[in-house]
């Protein structure tokens, strides 16, 4: 959405003049989305309340570049941030779909488990998480610290 309406106005301007000049044509590449660029602005329309926005972001962001984790673990981490575990549970999964040994994802499925009480599904994915990035990895330790009851400070 966001990158239709600005190649959508800057058409006819293009247009008008016949063909880009190599300024122009630099500029264009400059302002082409980056999958970290469509993350931030993902970011600031959660942050600003807009959540049609936000997500669609994100989902630009997958299709970007659906062979990144990074994007999958976003959308996920907003849905558990807008109380929506099933949604972030599933971007989770698809996460680990790409990565199997995501720190990320596998620390998100532990704290949805954990979240919904299912203590045993959460030491599963802490096994799988030390597995994939060992005990000292903070997504390791952060799980750790909420299956002891401790807070976790904050949720990413």
């Amino acid at each position: 959405y966001v990158l239709c309406a600005a190649l959508c106005a800057a058409g006819p301007a293009l247009a008008a003049t016949g063909a880009a000049s190599d300024t122009d044509k630099a500029s264009a590449d400059a302002a082409a989305p980056t999958e970290p660029a469509l993350l931030k602005q993902a970011e600031a329309a959660a942050q600003h309340g807009d959540t049609l926005a936000a997500v669609q972001l994100y989902q630009s962001a997958i299709i970007f570049d659906p062979a990144s984790p990074s994007p999958y673990n976003s959308l996920a981490q907003f849905y558990v941030d807008t109380h929506q575990p099933d949604m972030a549970e599933k971007y989770f999964t698809i996460a680990l779909d790409v990565d199997p040994a995501n720190p990320p994802a596998l620390k998100g499925l532990a704290l949805l488990d954990l979240a919904a009480g299912n203590i045993a599904g959460a030491r599963k994915q802490h096994d799988l998480l030390v597995s994939a990035c060992g005990e000292k990895c903070p997504e390791t330790a952060q799980v750790e610290k909420a299956l002891n009851g401790e807070p976790s400070g904050a949720p990413n």
